[in-house]
């Protein structure tokens, strides 16, 4: 590309490097991913157990606790937490969820009374992890920084077009994770907020997409990717995935993409 032609999309839109997790670039915070969705959310209850299913297994993951969501206490604690507060639209941050683990505001859990299912020696042990992980030197880097919020990654306060970059090549596999599931459910949640269009209004790309969207297991940002895959065209969102290995990408999302 010529000299004028890379000045001229330099002065179209603003670009900015976000490090999550550092101060490096520009900081973000996910404190937000905790909050209630849209009611296009709330009252879709597929995309609402997506949503908090792979908010939890994301937070979770942070912890080293590997939860399936139909077995893991953990899990379904959380899950049954999150659920509550956000159909009641209370917003919840992680000292509240913390506080909530311990003193949970419902006292049953499917058909088993609460002590039965989850003893509160075991859950002030959870507590304490998810405390200890508040605490540690260097998480308050993830509550800096602008919100994880996907109109104001897309255009300025002024309305410039903007080109957002998300560098995660510092953190740890369990953190790479547990970012690229948040922000994957925050452009769900936008994308269902928008008019359907035949247009192309934003896109999405991600190198190296190798394991977050594997054939066979079930990472947290697996399921956000295959609703992108199958639903975000509608709302003028295009995806771009790139990997050196196809083959070790999930099928059935492949069956709703083109290749290149």
């Amino acid at each position: 590309q010529s000299q004028e032609r890379i000045q001229k999309l330099k002065e179209a839109a603003d670009f900015t490097i976000f490090t999550p997790g550092s101060t490096a670039g520009f900081p973000v915070s996910v404190l937000n991913s905790l909050e209630a969705p849209p009611n296009s959310i709330l009252e879709d209850k597929e995309l609402l157990r997506e949503r908090i299913s792979t908010t939890v297994t994301g937070f979770l993951g942070l912890l080293g606790i590997q939860a399936d969501p139909l077995q893991s206490r953990e899990h379904i604690l959380i899950s049954t937490i999150l659920n509550h507060a956000w159909k009641q639209a209370q917003k919840l941050d992680l000292a509240a969820l913390i506080q909530q683990i311990q003193t949970p505001p419902m006292n049953k859990v499917g058909v088993l009374e609460l002590e039965s299912f989850y003893s509160s020696k075991d859950r002030f042990e959870l507590a304490m992890q998810l405390n200890n992980l508040l605490a540690a030197p260097g998480f308050e880097t993830w509550m800096e920084g602008e919100p994880l919020d996907v109109q104001s990654f897309l255009y300025t306060a002024t309305g410039k077009p903007r080109v957002s970059i998300f560098s995660i090549a510092h953190l740890s596999d369990s953190e790479r994770m547990f970012f690229v599931s948040i922000l994957l459910n925050q452009v769900v949640t936008w994308m269902r907020t928008q008019s359907g269009t035949t247009s192309l209004r934003a896109l999405l790309y991600m190198d190296e997409i190798m394991g977050y969207f594997p054939p066979v297991a079930n990472p947290p940002s697996k399921a956000p990717f295959l609703t992108l895959l199958k639903q975000a065209r509608a709302y003028g969102l295009g995806v771009v995935l790139a990997t050196q290995t196809p083959v070790d990408l999930d099928y059935t999302g492949l069956a709703n993409a083109g290749a290149g």
